[in-house]
């Protein structure tokens, strides 16, 4: 859908998305509070072995909001602490 649109939009709008990993936020914390073994699987699953954080997530945004990011569409920013790649 991301490239369609951005294809369809081109040359008047860009199109990407970003697709967070697991960001650690209050409501994740609370999820992983009771079960020490299912959070170190998890990040055992992460190549740069730490959860996301919102941050981390808001600086690709930016990034795609900025002029820098000009001649990027149709694209998939995976922020997720390399999980895709493997």
């Amino acid at each position: 859908m991301t490239r369609q649109l951005a294809v369809e939009g081109a040359p008047t709008i860009r199109v990407n998305t970003i697709s967070p990993g697991l960001v650690m936020t209050p409501a994740t914390q609370s999820a992983f509070a009771d079960d020490k073994t299912a959070r170190e699987r998890m990040l055992a699953r992460i190549p740069l072995q730490r959860f996301g954080t919102p941050e981390d997530v808001a600086w690709s945004a930016l990034f795609l909001a900025s002029d820098e990011s000009g001649w990027i569409t149709g694209a998939n920013f995976a922020v997720d602490g390399g999980i895709l790649a493997c």
